[in-house]
């Protein structure tokens, strides 16, 4: 079956006063959780995100087709549901594609309809983890298998892992319903088996992985079931789409040999078709009446701008003739002739194709698209309520999100208002303070040791730094992270934008390195037998581990605790503030001036609507962006809160471990299986 990467990395945007905050790792360049089959923004991480809009009502039809019901199993089979064909809205131009009626929801999905309760399977032993071991192949080569720049990333050694490199390409943008049904029944199977093992038999390892991938296909198969999930949401969001990452993407790429250089340009002549493919499913999107504002695909143009505007001066020009060189034996012959074809590609496909992609999204202009949440879009509600189930990583409800964001503004102004209160010896530091010791590497080497008394060491790695292009500082946060050849422990690489290091830049460093993305990485890969545990996590997990140690890590640099403790809350804000935007946009129907109003009221001063813009943008152009963000920080702090109050006499060390020792499962389980791996470890 047809598979499309998805290659999205994660570059937060700001409130007017905040900073730019976030970072990027390996699932938000490959979107693994699979919500949909076209490219996107990935990573997810995922690795799934981007924005809604419908101009017109559309005409509706009932179509009816079968039930497919197993016993014990999802009834996730093509159920009945409402279409609408695709005389949504007339096209100001015309285009060369045909359109299929879409399928929707019959009724609103219960969480015990996508997770039925099931008894257990009564294969044991052996059997049992042979045929989960099976499960997790046939499913690794589903997601990652049939991509080539999965595996090239991915893997320092794909084939030594059991895989076949398909032919140097970005995939493929494959919506059909043909695609879509084959990849449910695919779930569907994959569950099927699965239920038929007793998941209690199984060793903790087992256990873990078990209910984390019967929970992550259960999902994926009541998403997949409805085409028009797929066309609410952009795949070139203008600031996390993959033409934002491609670069970094590329300079990752290794050459052991002649042919995978050679391999590399084929891949940088596809960009052009891939995105050519991208710009017809925005197209696509448009027609069907879920076409954006003409302000985001302004945006997204002027991101396809950005790259041309590196034509003569990009970075890869210099690195490929470096990559070239080193490849051991090549001749100077074979030097030049791979860097002619190298140059060429890049002259004359690669940012050439991007002209196009601007000229294409700004003609979607006169779609005349609107802005809104996706509650205010039929089936939108739907949609949303899967979508902030999975990039908040729990089955926690969104009411429920917005009491954890809400009390924590209350603790935090509670705390601050205390400190405020109790005298001024936080006033000078909390004014000029400096949580640095110097670059990246100064802090990386400084925090490597500062932390081996609250986390453990870690096994043998190491890591490459590279500067963000002075071209690319306006747009890119101040770090990010980047795991890849997930077999090695070596290939970790942390990108810096100079332009943005200020008086935290230590604690940044702490998010993007030890004891944030980075570790958790690295411990992650050694302790868990099962890949797909490190290579399907989700951002949540991963940015809520991140911003929790890089609020602990505070006290490696502080002298005095009232002020980090003020300047975390100020660092909160920002995380806080848009996630709870990104709930009252989606959920409930939010507009700019009611993000605005509700800011204003909250921190009790009165923010303009100009000033929020940008953010708001965003926030419905990607929906949950923020989400995985702020309930991803929620409820991890939430998890360490009360396994701290349980065991009030055990090492934070111990719980730190516990914690990662659960693996990357959901926030609920991890929530159930904490207890006891601190009373193994106490």
């Amino acid at each position: 079956m047809k598979k499309s990467i998805k290659t999205l990395a994660l570059l937060l945007a700001c409130l007017m006063m905040f900073n730019l905050v976030a970072c990027s790792q390996v699932q938000d360049f490959f979107s693994l959780e699979h919500s949909s089959r076209h490219s996107s923004k990935k990573n997810d991480d995922d690795d799934d995100d981007e924005k809604p809009k419908k101009t017109k009502e559309t005409e509706e039809t009932e179509e009816t087709e079968e039930t497919t019901e197993t016993e014990g199993t999802t009834d996730i089979s093509e159920t009945s549901g409402e279409t609408e064909t695709s005389e949504s809205v007339a096209a100001p131009q015309s285009y060369d594609f045909d359109l299929v009626p879409l399928t929707y929801p019959d009724h609103a999905y219960t969480y015990d309809e996508i997770h039925p309760k099931k008894a257990n399977g009564t294969l044991e032993g052996t059997e049992a983890v042979d045929l989960l071991n099976e499960v997790e192949q046939e499913v690794l080569q589903e997601f990652i298998g049939n991509s080539y720049v999965d595996l090239v990333i991915l893997y320092d050694d794909p084939e030594a892992l059991g895989y076949t490199l398909p032919e140097p390409s970005w995939g493929e943008v494959d919506l059909s319903d043909e695609s879509r049904i084959e990849e449910l029944q695919f779930y569907n199977d994959e569950l099927a088996k699965l239920y038929t093992i007793n998941r209690d038999s199984l060793e903790t390892d087992d256990q873990i992985f078990y209910d984390k991938i019967v929970y992550d296909l259960e999902e994926y198969a009541y998403v997949n079931q409805f085409s028009v999930f797929n066309y609410f949401t952009t795949s070139l969001n203008p600031l996390i789409g993959p033409q934002c990452d491609l670069l970094f993407m590329l300079e990752i790429f290794t050459f052991d040999d002649i042919q995978e250089a050679e391999d590399y340009i084929i891949l940088v002549r596809d960009t052009e078709r891939y995105f050519g493919d991208l710009c017809t499913f925005e197209e696509m999107r448009a027609v069907y009446g879920y076409a954006s504002s003409p302000e985001i695909y302004e945006q997204i143009a002027e991101s396809f701008d950005a790259l041309v505007e590196q034509k003569d001066d990009c970075f890869l020009y210099d690195s490929f003739v470096k990559r070239v060189s080193d490849i051991k034996g090549i001749s100077q012959e074979d030097i030049d002739r791979l860097v002619a074809d190298h140059e060429d590609a890049m002259q004359n496909s690669f940012f050439t194709g991007f002209v196009d992609c601007a000229s294409r999204m700004r003609a979607l202009k006169s779609f005349e698209g609107t802005d809104k949440g996706l509650c205010e879009m039929e089936y939108g509600d739907q949609y949303y309520e899967w979508l902030y189930r999975s990039k908040s990583n729990a089955d926690y409800t969104i009411d429920e999100g917005i009491k954890l964001i809400e009390d924590r503004f209350s603790a935090n102004m509670d705390l601050m208002n205390s400190i405020v209160e109790g005298g001024i010896t936080w006033y000078t530091e909390y004014l000029a303070h400096d949580y640095s010791k110097g670059d990246t590497k100064a802090n990386l080497d400084f925090l490597s040791v500062a932390i081996l008394d609250d986390f453990d060491e870690l096994p043998a790695h190491d890591y490459a730094l590279m500067d963000v292009p002075e071209a690319m500082q306006e747009n890119f946060s101040p770090a990010a992270y980047l795991g890849y050849h997930l077999d090695k422990m070596d290939d970790n690489l942390i990108i810096t934008n100079k332009s943005n290091i200020d008086d935290t830049f230590g604690i940044t460093c702490a998010h993007e390195g030890y004891p944030g993305h980075m570790y958790q990485s690295i411990y992650s890969r050694s302790i868990c037998s099962h890949p797909y545990m490190y290579i399907c996590d989700s951002t949540a997990y991963a940015e809520g581990w991140a911003t929790y140690v890089e609020n602990f890590s505070f006290r490696y640099f502080a002298e005095n605790e009232d002020a980090a403790a003020l300047i975390k809350i100020d660092n909160e804000l920002n995380v806080l503030l848009m996630a709870r935007m990104d709930i009252g946009i989606h959920y409930e129907a939010w507009t700019l001036e009611d993000c605005a109003n509700w800011a204003s009221d909250l921190l009790g001063y009165q923010l303009s609507t100009d000033a929020l813009s940008s953010t708001y943008y965003l926030l419905v152009s990607d929906p949950t962006y923020a989400v995985k963000y702020g309930i991803g920080f929620l409820l991890t702090n939430s998890i360490f809160d009360n396994a701290v109050e349980r065991h009030p006499d055990v090492d934070i060390q111990i719980i730190h471990m516990a914690y990662l020792n659960c693996q990357p499962a959901t926030f609920n389980q991890i929530d159930a299986r904490i207890d006891d791996f601190i009373a193994a470890a106490s």
